[in-house]
């Protein structure tokens, strides 16, 4: 039988896609996932919550969310990201309105 070592070193875990990028301070509840509108005329799609832009979506364009964060202010959705692979995005809830 065979050992595999399954250790991460500190340095390659911060190159993980998809985590919050050292970023804490806000925590997300899921939702049943259901799709919203934007309704402004651009919304920045970013990597946590307040935090570095990931994407920007253009006013009518759908989005499937399936998170909220626990003060009510951001989506959590899951996103194709622009530096590789997928990871989880957060936009502000207030330019947005179920459809």
């Amino acid at each position: 039988m065979t050992d595999i070592n399954n250790n991460i070193n500190d340095e390659a875990l911060d190159q993980v896609v998809g985590g919050n990028d050292g970023h804490t301070g806000f925590s997300v509840r899921d939702i049943t996932p259901m799709w919203v509108r934007v309704t402004s005329s651009t919304l920045n799609c970013r990597y946590w919550p307040d935090g570095d832009i990931a994407k920007t979506y253009e006013y009518g364009h759908k989005l499937k969310v399936d998170g909220i964060t626990t003060d009510g202010l951001w989506y959590k959705l899951w996103i194709y990201d622009p530096r590789g692979g997928e990871c989880n995005g957060y936009i502000y809830k207030q330019y947005t309105e179920r459809c």
